[in-house]
């Protein structure tokens, strides 16, 4: 497991959420890293957790097709610059 991977194992263990569905890493265009983290109760959430930071910002969704969504559109925001 690598470095940013037990980060966002401890980002999450700090959080209240249900099971993790999915994990989606990517750049930024400044050489930082992300992940986008899909987690499941009764909704979904999807969490953006940043390399070296703690923060979190956080989206609910009713439905997965829409927390899959804003996955791939965040992604290709991050990753092409646009916050």
């Amino acid at each position: 497991m690598d470095a940013f991977r037990r980060h966002i194992d401890s980002v999450m263990r700090r959080q209240s959420a249900g099971r993790i569905v999915s994990i989606v890493r990517g750049q930024k265009a400044d050489g930082q890293r992300f992940a986008l983290v899909k987690t499941q109760v009764v909704w979904y959430a999807v969490r953006v957790i940043f390399e070296g930071s703690y923060a979190v910002e956080r989206e609910e969704f009713m439905e997965e097709s829409l927390a899959d969504k804003y996955v791939e559109f965040k992604k290709r925001a991050l990753e092409g610059g646009v916050f």
